[in-house]
């Protein structure tokens, strides 16, 4: 196999891989409303307790991929909801 053909495999083979995760609304939501919690205009207090909040349901979102653990990562995007519907009320 030439350089070439060896080097687009492989680039091939890597996006396929990471098709689920790309295509998964927590892995680009929870950065966004990490941006928006930032843009919030609520007492301190109460922005770090949200920021808590998505940290935790990152990290248990990123979990459910490592586990590919379905269960995990709708918690998480229950998580991730919630605090998304109080920053929009």
């Amino acid at each position: 196999m030439t350089p070439m053909k060896t080097l687009l495999f492989a680039g091939v083979a890597a996006m396929l891989a990471a098709a689920p995760a790309m295509a998964c609304r927590g892995t680009a939501e929870y950065p966004q409303a990490v941006a928006q919690l930032a843009r919030a205009d609520l007492p301190t207090a109460e922005k770090e307790g949200y920021a808590r909040k998505l940290e935790e349901g990152a990290a248990l979102h990123r979990r459910g991929h490592d586990l590919d653990d379905a269960a995990l990562r709708r918690e998480s995007l229950a998580i991730l909801d919630a605090i998304k519907a109080k920053l929009t009320q």
